[in-house]
């Protein structure tokens, strides 16, 4: 095996951990799964986005966002609205009650994943880690473009 696929395997393993973690810690103190928080986070800069949108930013089909955002709107975190520019579309925005409760579950998401970072990696590893996965992130949004 090459280094590579040992990285990428451990990598992978890290995600499942840490998602399983801040998962069970939203699910607890807020009544909301991680994949709910994500959807959140993504509309939380107060814009208006296409499903679509939420895919592309979430990495996930079309589909599988049309359908997280049907849940996340029957919880009433999110309006779902039809596009007037486009009628096969959708726009969703934040409601009152999806920013109190992303604001409130950002607290305890970052808290969750202090629990498993900090004594482990400093603050500068912490940022230099970060920053190497932006670098991968932006990377590899550009290859998708081209």
């Amino acid at each position: 095996m090459t280094r590579r696929v040992h990285w990428l395997n451990d990598l992978i393993r890290l995600e499942i951990l840490l998602w399983d973690h801040v998962d069970a810690r939203l699910k607890r103190e807020h009544d909301l799964p991680l994949a709910f928080f994500e959807a959140l986070l993504a509309l939380a800069g107060g814009d208006t986005l296409r499903v679509g949108d939420l895919a592309r930013g979430l990495r996930i089909t079309v589909g599988g966002a049309s359908k997280l955002a049907d849940r996340v709107r029957a919880a009433g975190l999110i309006e779902r609205t039809a596009d007037p520019a486009d009628r096969r579309a959708s726009l969703i925005t934040l409601t009152a009650e999806g920013r109190a409760r992303l604001a409130a579950a950002t607290v305890t998401y970052d808290a969750a994943v202090a629990e498993r970072l900090d004594g482990v990696l400093n603050d500068a590893e912490q940022r230099s880690m970060h920053d190497m996965v932006r670098r991968l992130l932006a990377d590899s949004a550009q290859r998708s473009h081209s």
